[in-house]
């Protein structure tokens, strides 16, 4: 039993998932009950459930089993150099793709909190071979962590999350009890890691929706409607960030989800890096153009590439050097995984406009020669009056008596 589970007196259930005796408070969070149960289903018969395996690759066929199943989404901390990690705690493992990756590092005890009890299920399953990883179903604004036990304390797509989940008056409140809760539980030189999206990211910037909300501008507009859901800026993570002594700042591409690519160092080689990684929105269809790389190298030349990143890794730590340690890369690039099914597309159809650029300059053409020839007729018309005789008698009056109108 782990340390956790054994100061809450969490007892182990059915499908190896520790939780309370009692009932704690509701956490209703879920991508969807038929969802859910098509993972169990994959999760169940795979046989196997590594990080990387292609066997769960081969079994995506939307956005949902993508997230939960692609070897895509360890590339996010991939880059992080873990040899000296004994101890993680994961708040917020979902169904246990980030946990799976974690759980296959050496020596390291993982210790994995999840508020859905389904997921809580799923996630074990998935660690079901991993006798180092121990998953419980809690919320953990209402349990108990270990005191300066763990090296690393993650949150995954959590933060966002935190005002919805707590029952502080606003989400810049629940997000400080977080991050308080993560650097209450890591060492005197544990770092906490935070991955969650930027609300001023380009591909919101440029119309893409809002994950959280289905909506284009919501976090732009700075949620004027928060439901308890919020991301936050480069500037305001700053800000937030104050609690720490240090700070990392990295950038996962397309976004922190499934990303292609995580860098550290911003430099002028960061759009041919990038080339190929193209931004995605997970509601509606989205593209920013085959030449998206070209506005990240843009930006990273201007320096404004932090700012409006899709997305951020951020490490935060009392210890400089443990966290400049844990950091030790400068950018990592990982092959881009095919999709086994169609996303929506957002283009232009070059054919149609070609067409429709035709039919108008058809229309134009005839236009002007309708008017040419109504002009020409018209001259005609001038021609034959200025040659008639009654126009040389009305032009000799015209001159004898100096009139222009009779």
């Amino acid at each position: 039993m782990s340390k956790l589970a054994e100061i809450n007196g969490f007892s182990q259930g059915v499908g190896g998932v520790y939780q309370a005796g009692s009932a704690l408070r509701e956490f209703n969070y879920s991508d969807g009950e038929q969802s859910e149960a098509k993972l169990y289903q994959i999760l169940s018969t795979a046989n196997d459930l590594s990080s990387d395996s292609s066997e769960l690759q081969s079994e995506i066929y939307d956005w949902p089993t993508q997230y939960h199943l692609s070897s895509a989404r360890a590339n996010l901390l991939r880059p992080l150099n873990l040899g000296r990690v004994k101890r993680v705690l994961e708040l917020g493992c979902g169904c246990g793709s980030i946990t799976r990756y974690l759980g296959e590092q050496g020596d390291i005890q993982v210790d994995s909190i999840e508020g859905s009890p389904t997921r809580a299920g799923l996630a074990a399953l998935r660690c079901k071979d991993l006798p180092n990883v121990s998953i419980s179903t809690a919320n953990f604004n209402d349990i108990e962590l270990p005191e300066n036990y763990y090296d690393l304390v993650l949150f995954v797509g959590v933060i966002e999350y935190a005002g919805r989940f707590s029952k502080r008056e606003t989400d810049e409140e629940a997000l400080a009890d977080l991050l308080a809760l993560g650097k209450k539980a890591t060492k005197a030189d544990g770092v906490v890691v935070v991955a969650i999206e930027n609300r001023l990211g380009l591909k919101y910037l440029l119309g893409a929706s809002e994950d959280h909300y289905a909506i284009p501008y919501v976090g732009i507009d700075n949620y004027q409607q928060s439901t308890g859901i919020r991301t936050y800026s480069y500037k305001e993570w700053q800000r937030h960030a104050s609690a720490f002594n240090a700070v990392q700042f990295m950038f996962p591409f397309p976004d922190y989800k499934v990303p292609s690519a995580i860098i550290k160092d911003l430099n002028s080689d960061v759009a041919q890096l990038l080339e190929g990684h193209k931004s995605r929105d997970y509601i509606s269809a989205f593209d920013a153009g085959a030449n998206e790389h070209r506005i990240w190298g843009g930006m990273a030349q201007a320096g404004t590439l932090a700012e409006h990143a899709n997305s951020f890794l951020i490490g935060l730590s009392d210890d400089q050097e443990r966290l400049d340690r844990l950091c030790d890369f400068s950018a990592e690039s990982y092959p881009i995984l095919p999709l086994n099914y169609e996303i929506p597309e957002f283009s232009v159809n070059c054919e149609s406009i070609v067409e429709s650029d035709h039919k108008l300059q058809l229309h134009l053409n005839a236009q002007i020669t309708q008017l040419q020839s109504h002009s020409d007729n018209l001259q005609e018309k001038v021609d034959l009056m200025s040659n008639s005789i009654g126009w040389r008698l009305l032009s000799i009056v015209r001159r004898v008596f100096g009139k222009t109108t009779f």
